[in-house]
């Protein structure tokens, strides 16, 4: 394996240049870059032939590059080879960015709003997974090994989790204004108000005699983003034709000024009745079509990984956490889809001959059963095709179990073997999580037992992609 420098130097020079870059993000496994000019950009094949790369998801201008588990840190060398950071920080350049998107809310909207979500939401993974879990693991030490909840150790820890899913407006919103290249202390700024003790939950509030609707805005995703996208319209002008020698005072001054009113009387209101719309729907979903939805989630799973566009759900899934306190539909379906690509995965090890072939399959299938499953899906299930099929009724199979059973996910957290704990109830009883371990053991041997059934021709197949 190259170092993460000739790594991203070699895909720098495959995407023509750092002049060529209009954004950089990165989600769990992918570096997401959109690019100006595709003309100069290598063909498909040079840049998935690059030692350190897994695949290339295309989507018009947005190049989605497969990295893996790795990606953070090849995100980072990125910026810092291609010097993207001090580029994005020039008012200059920044505002003739911010002309070229101009357009980007007419054409391609839905690709957009996909890449939106999933870019501002996706660096603050780590975040709600650590919260997530730790509480979990509470819930857990005071269930069964009599952990005191008001001693001094479960206190400390547990601050782990109020501090992420409290102030997750404030990452989050950071995130979207780096997304959309405007000031991300903004994005913060706007983020702590939201949950400040005088805005969060407050009642009888008006602004210049305009009542303003109660919101509890902690743990929500969609007001802040709504919010930072309504920030942007107004940052971006006032970046641009403010005379520099009072810049630096009015256009943070003005922009909160107008952002902060709008988005607490109209913007975080809809957006929150929108994140209550969508977590109303996944629990109808859940509960009138029962075992159904969770397995038709599960087979698609399979499919929404590969396309990428696993990043609209977020909302959807948190809003769902936030009204219900648990969520059944897309993260119990992602339980069943991971351990159904490991099982594939481990599966062809066996079956194919080539050592590199053997070794791939059964290191992304490990992989994949940890919660990381892209590295599979593009270096196994996608060359070979047969087992991305296999996948897919696996992780249907598992569904159909998990959706029988009503599992459903208590804390946020890419559902795996070392996470399966997410899915053990607050209450105490163990039902839930025990159906959760099953339906990973019924979705993995699914996967395993029909691809030894099925004939792989290996060939060079990886060569030929």
């Amino acid at each position: 394996m190259k170092s993460y420098t000739e790594l991203c130097k070699d895909i720098l020079n495959a995407i023509g240049g750092k002049n060529n870059i209009d954004s950089v993000s990165h989600c769990a496994t992918r570096l997401r870059l959109t690019l100006k000019d595709l003309s100069i950009v290598s063909d498909d094949e040079t840049i998935k032939k690059i030692q350190g790369v897994l695949g290339l998801v295309k989507i018009n201008n947005s190049y989605q590059i497969i990295i893996g588990p790795g990606v953070e840190s090849v995100y980072l060398e990125f910026v810092k080879v291609a010097n993207f950071q001090n580029k994005a920080s020039d008012p200059e350049k920044s505002g003739k960015q911010s002309e070229k998107k101009g357009t980007w809310m007419i054409k391609n909207a839905a690709t957009k709003i996909v890449d939106f979500i999933s870019g501002s939401f996706m660096p603050v993974l780590p975040v709600i997974v650590a919260g997530g879990l730790i509480s979990a693991i509470l819930v857990c030490c005071t269930t069964f090994f009599g952990m005191d909840a008001n001693s001094g150790t479960y206190i400390v820890l547990n601050s782990i989790y109020v501090g992420a899913f409290t102030y997750l407006p404030i990452y989050v919103g950071y995130n979207t204004a780096k997304k959309l290249n405007i000031s991300p202390m903004l994005g913060a700024l706007l983020g702590a108000i939201l949950v400040s003790e005088n805005i969060n939950g407050a009642e009888n509030l008006a602004f210049l005699g305009i009542p303003v609707t109660t919101v509890t805005y902690t743990q929500s995703v969609l007001p802040v983003m709504f919010g930072v996208l309504f920030m942007s319209f107004i940052y971006r002008p006032l970046e641009k034709y403010m005379p520099k020698e009072v810049k630096f005072v009015l256009v943070p001054v003005l922009t909160m000024l107008i952002t902060v009113p709008i988005t607490l009387i109209a913007l975080g209101p809809v957006a929150t009745w929108i994140g209550n719309g969508l977590a109303a729907l996944t629990l109808w979903l859940n509960t009138n079509l029962g075992w159904l939805s969770v397995c038709v989630m599960s087979a698609l799973l399979p499919v929404i990984l590969f396309s990428g566009t696993g990043g609209c759900w977020y909302p959807a899934i948190f809003a769902s956490f936030a009204a219900n306190g648990f969520e059944g539909f897309v993260m119990t379906g992602l339980l069943s889809a991971n351990l159904a690509i490991g099982g594939v995965a481990c599966a062809a090890s066996l079956k194919l001959k080539n050592k590199e072939y053997k070794s791939l399959a059964l290191s992304t299938g490990i992989t994949a059963v940890f919660g990381i499953t892209e590295p599979a899906i593009y270096g196994v299930l996608i060359p070979w095709k047969k087992p991305f099929i296999v996948a897919i009724i696996a992780s249907g199979i598992g569904g159909l179990f998990a959706g029988l059973m009503n599992v459903v996910e208590y804390v946020f957290s890419s559902p795996s073997v070392i996470s399966i704990i997410a899915f053990a109830n607050p209450d105490g009883t163990m039902h839930n999580f025990i159906m959760a371990i099953i339906t990973m053991i019924i979705a993995f041997t699914a996967g395993f037992v029909i691809m030894l059934f099925i004939k792989l021709k290996e060939d060079n197949v990886l060569e030929n992609q």
